[in-house]
């Protein structure tokens, strides 16, 4: 028996799509999946960022209460920053405010007292995880090489598909639990090739056989962006991405060893934990992706706007005009209104950003450089 779960996170702000046109991404993507999810009865965590959430009361309102009546059926909870930043490239206060105002929009809107979360890019520090630590989270997603990684430095030999727990220093830890990208004898992102029409659905479930072969009693955790359905048939042109999400859901029900599980199900009936040292880890995206080429002028505008902050708090200016500046510079952090050109041995220069969406970025960059200069 392994233990299948699905971890789904929601940016609305995706770089393709012009600002105020999100709504095709909720009827084409994240209510397609819900119904699929819904009609095959299995279980998957969702981790919603806060500005996700505060566009889809806005837009859609049924979305959130869809989620919501579903949640302890198909659904739970999970937290994913404010606007979906690049974690590795902001400050502690930057990364710090993020995950207070997205906690803050789970309570108010969501009615969640999430605990769990799902770092963008899958980026992890030690500092990170200390701020983690302090406002509640008690349990990561990070990618199941990393936590091997720290198996392997700790010199303990155990199954990296089992959750651990990573220490942070000063008897702080959080619990690690394992995401992949790959399975036995399957390319690397086969689950992203696999919605673009490049992999067929039986290549991915003989793969989950030889994983529960070689791999027994452990998690076996999709990642995918919840805008998959919509987003792979932009990118790709491939038009079948919800039949081929149907297929693969269905064909992983018939399996007879697949338990589905959400992440809180494996945490309750673990008992004991192995402690290791998580390594940081920048992300999947590098991070000239977000400074260099088209991407610097915004980088360096980030940059001042930091200094500027900072500046106008030594200098004791007006706390509520410091406060407006912070909120433009969150809004202004989010990855896919800043992605000069997409760096990726995988699929280079896959990503372009719409106008608007940089536009967006550039524009709240610059109400906060007025607001303190």
């Amino acid at each position: 028996m392994i233990n299948v779960g699905f971890a789904f996170n929601f940016n609305v702000q995706r770089c393709e799509v012009e600002v105020g046109d999100e709504k095709q991404i909720l009827d084409r993507g994240y209510h397609q999946l819900l119904d699929l999810f819904i009609t095959h009865k299995l279980k998957a965590n969702l981790f919603l960022s806060g500005f996700t959430t505060t566009l889809l009361q806005e837009m859609d309102p049924s979305l959130i209460t869809r989620i919501k009546d579903r949640v302890g059926k198909e659904f739970h909870l999970g937290t994913y920053t404010y606007t979906h930043p690049i974690p590795q490239l902001l400050t502690s206060e930057e990364f710090e405010r993020q995950m207070a105002r997205g906690l803050e929009i789970d309570r108010e809107v969501l009615d969640s007292q999430t605990k769990g979360f799902l770092p963008p890019e899958f980026a992890f520090t030690t500092e990170m995880g200390n701020i983690l630590h302090d406002q509640g989270v008690q349990w990561i997603i990070a990618l199941s090489s990393q936590i091997k990684k720290g198996l392997d430095i700790t010199g303990i030999d155990q199954d990296p598909y089992i959750p651990c727990k990573t220490d942070l220093g000063q008897g702080r830890t959080l619990i690690a639990v394992p995401a992949m990208y790959q399975l036995p004898d399957t390319p690397a992102r086969f689950f992203k090739l696999m919605m673009k029409g490049k992999l067929d659905v039986d290549t991915v479930i003989d793969g989950i056989r030889k994983f529960h072969e070689l791999h027994p009693d452990t998690l076996l955790l999709f990642k995918r962006d919840a805008e998959t359905i919509f987003i792979d048939y932009l990118n790709s042109g491939f038009e079948k991405t919800y039949e081929v999400m149907d297929e693969f859901l269905t064909k992983l029900k018939a399996l007879d060893f697949v338990n589905p599980v959400w992440i809180e199900d494996i945490l309750s009936q673990q008992r004991e934990y192995t402690t290791i040292t998580l390594p940081d880890y920048l992300g999947n995206t590098t991070l000239e992706t977000f400074t260099e080429g088209d991407a610097a002028p915004i980088w360096d505008t980030t940059r001042h706007v930091r200094e500027t902050i900072a500046k106008a708090q030594q200098e004791g200016k007006d706390q509520d005009l410091i406060d407006q500046a912070w909120e433009h510079l969150m809004l202004s952090h989010n990855s896919d209104g800043r992605i000069g050109y997409w760096f990726s041995e995988w699929n280079p220069g896959e990503h372009t950003v719409a106008p608007s969406r940089r536009r967006f970025v550039e524009e709240h960059l610059q109400a906060a450089l007025e607001l303190l200069e």
